[in-house]
């Protein structure tokens, strides 16, 4: 799994449900994605310093639409109006690409 600060661990824990699983963790420039067992969530570096920002989840459902621009390695997430950026690094591009493939075969797979 991805090394994350004790702050952030702490900062995803508490937004994790009681029962709920880390599946898989991307790293990208300044966040993490996590993919639990039921929903992606994007952990921005600080995020115990800023609640509302710092951490953003999306459903595991079809509204959700994850992209990779290859030209400029930026990650969309958006879903139901909402939506984000990240920014990955050429050697973050395999993980992160593998955690949308498994993303989107449990979506389509429901």
């Amino acid at each position: 799994m991805h090394q994350m600060s004790e702050p952030a661990r702490v900062v995803l824990a508490g937004a994790l449900d009681t029962d709920e699983k880390i599946d898989t963790c991307a790293p990208a420039v300044g966040s993490v994605l996590v993919l639990t067992d039921r929903r992606l969530i994007v952990l921005r570096d600080g995020a115990e310093f800023r609640p509302r920002t710092g951490i953003q989840s999306f459903a595991l459902d079809r509204d959700l639409e994850v992209r990779v621009a290859p030209t400029i390695k930026q990650v969309t997430v958006a879903s139901a109006g909402r939506g984000i950026s990240v920014f990955i690094r050429r050697e973050q591009l395999t993980d992160v690409e593998t955690l949308i493939a498994e993303l989107r075969r449990r979506i389509y797979a429901a």
